[in-house]
């Protein structure tokens, strides 16, 4: 028998007692399962290339998604599993949020996007089948955001799903916070005030000065963003609408962190975060002055009194290895990790595509580990510059999970 054989054996015996200590057995014991597999492909992947190696790649990677595999032992072993038994087995697998895609149309060009920009919206059946499939998970606090695009250009379509999901979660005794990802170019009036009235918090795409937004977030033709976002962001604060603003650096800017940081709590704003960008490779010697100068932000956020969200455990990292799932327009469930990479759909649909939300079956048996995730990663982009480009988003990830 492999450790690895062991280890499943000895889950899914703790498992099956689940409903005696609320699974608290269970969780030590897959978390301890999952972070050996994580580690076991993370040394696998950054070897040198050669049969050995490929193959010892191959072995772990087979038992990603794992947990599904316990829950046919289970029934196979004649336990009937309730609700204690699907939580301890998947409370530690993916996450509590869903990602609704509500449009593929922006404003913007922006140059480090992932995301396609064409003429899709989501219809409204799409997004409240999306809405009803994560009311329906076993946990009872659930977080539902609105990406894009800009989906402020669908706000029709955010507003009813916003309404099923109050009513889902008042008929269901579930909380739901709603969260939404805007360039701030759509923050009129009535937006801003739909935004407050149902309590969402706001998060909004800001480069910091006025070069670097119009360098890196130009409009589809090519001419400034500055002064529409810096209006949009202005009604959020004085409609006291929670947000907080998104930088993000590229490699070549990896030493300005701080500055960022200063030129963000000069215009007011009292949260910030600073992404690094994904699907970009980043050198030994950029990424040691990321670091470096997030070291100098969080000196500068103290002094300035701002919230660095980087330093809190809101920030997930490695973000790379992002767990969340993501409705697309179509109704295509994607892993967001895949959407953190792949710029061309297509290749999702062929790479992450999970289900179709209209028919997909338990919200938390989709859910996906770090392991879970960098196995899916590793097996897309084996070769080549992605993998090269992946591994070092990892490391990144990583070192930042470590400051905190």
């Amino acid at each position: 028998m492999t450790v690895y054989e062991d280890s499943m054996s000895r889950a899914e015996r703790a498992l099956i007692n689940a409903d005696k200590d609320g699974g608290a057995s269970a969780r030590r014991v897959l978390a301890a399962f999952d972070g050996a597999l994580f580690e076991a492909l993370r040394r696998a992947e950054s070897a040198a290339d050669g049969t050995a190696a490929a193959s010892r790649r191959a072995e772990i990677k087979k038992w990603a998604f794992y947990r599904r595999r316990l829950l046919g032992r289970l029934i196979k072993s004649g336990v009937r599993p309730n609700g204690d038994h699907l939580r301890a087995l998947f409370s530690g697998s993916g996450s509590d949020r869903l990602i609704l895609l509500v449009t593929h149309a922006c404003q913007l060009r922006c140059a480090y996007c992932r995301v396609r920009k064409y003429g899709a919206t989501m219809s409204v059946p799409v997004a409240e089948a999306g809405v009803r499939w994560l009311m329906s998970s076993l946990r009872r606090d659930v977080e539902l955001q609105f990406f894009g695009g800009e989906p402020l250009l669908a706000l029709p379509v955010v507003r009813k799903a916003v309404a099923l999901a109050e009513t889902s979660a008042r008929n269901a005794g579930k909380t739901v916070r709603f969260l939404l990802t805007t360039n701030g170019l759509a923050l009129d009036a009535e937006a801003v005030s739909f935004l407050k009235a149902h309590r969402f918090h706001v998060e909004v795409s800001c480069d910091g000065t006025m070069s670097a937004q119009d360098a890196q977030r130009p409009t589809a033709k090519g001419e400034s963003s500055w002064l529409q976002l810096r209006s949009g962001v202005e009604r959020l604060r004085r409609a006291g609408v929670p947000y907080q603003v998104i930088a993000v650096l590229l490699p070549e800017d990896a030493a300005r962190a701080d500055e960022r940081v200063a030129a963000l709590a000069a215009m007011g704003h009292r949260r910030i975060q600073i992404n690094y960008a994904l699907g970009r490779h980043w050198t030994d010697a950029q990424a040691d002055a990321l670091r470096e100068s997030m070291d100098r932000a969080a000196v500068v956020a103290r002094r300035l009194g701002v919230e660095l969200v980087n330093l809190t455990v809101k920030r997930r990292e490695p973000v790379v290895l992002n767990s969340e799932l993501t409705v697309d327009c179509d109704g295509t469930v994607y892993r967001e990790t895949g959407v953190c990479l792949e710029e061309d759909f297509q290749e999702m649909k062929k790479r992450f595509r999970v289900a179709d939300v209209r028919n997909a079956g338990l919200f938390e048996t989709y859910g996906a580990t770090p392991f879970d995730n960098f196995a899916v990663l590793a097996s897309a982009y084996g070769r080549g510059g992605m993998r090269r480009t992946l591994l070092s988003n990892l490391e990144l990830g990583r070192s930042f999970a470590e400051a905190k």
